[in-house]
């Protein structure tokens, strides 16, 4: 019963260390950009028409390079940015709306605190409330809440 207890406390629990909540305010940030990001690298997996005839900076120094393996690495980078943006997503949109609008105000067009909860009517108090409730969500659905006990 006890275990029980303590694990609501700890998913009520908004206080985050400075260092996880810059994390996740920088997840909060990017979720827009991700789209942007995701097809920079696909268009790094298209094949090229022409070939450049210099050798490369890895290939003058006589490393080992592998395009096979460049791809694969790409392709990797392109899953985990898809699995950041789908946890993105599904994170704001289970936001209640008002945190969505703070998300969007404060993170994605990247309006200062007064400037959003002045623009939503609201208190500071209540504006960093919900601000603070948020960003711990993204940070637990993200896993950089270090739960001891």
């Amino acid at each position: 019963m006890k275990e029980n207890y303590m694990n609501q406390l700890s998913f009520l629990n908004t206080t985050i260390s400075k260092e996880v909540k810059r994390k996740a305010e920088k997840l909060m940030s990017r979720y827009k950009i991700l789209d942007a990001i995701i097809e920079s690298k696909k268009m790094d997996l298209e094949p090229r028409l022409t070939q450049n005839p210099e050798p490369s900076e890895i290939q003058r120094g006589n490393q080992f390079y592998s395009s096979v393996e460049n791809s694969a690495i790409t392709e990797f980078e392109i899953e985990e940015y898809l699995r950041t943006k789908r946890k993105l997503h599904l994170v704001f949109e289970s936001l209640k709306p008002l945190q969505q609008h703070i998300w969007e105000d404060r993170y994605i067009l990247g309006k200062r605190d007064v400037e959003v909860y002045n623009d939503l009517e609201l208190t500071d108090k209540t504006y960093y409330r919900a601000k603070r409730e948020m960003v711990a969500i993204v940070a637990e659905a993200f896993g950089l809440i270090n739960n001891v006990g």
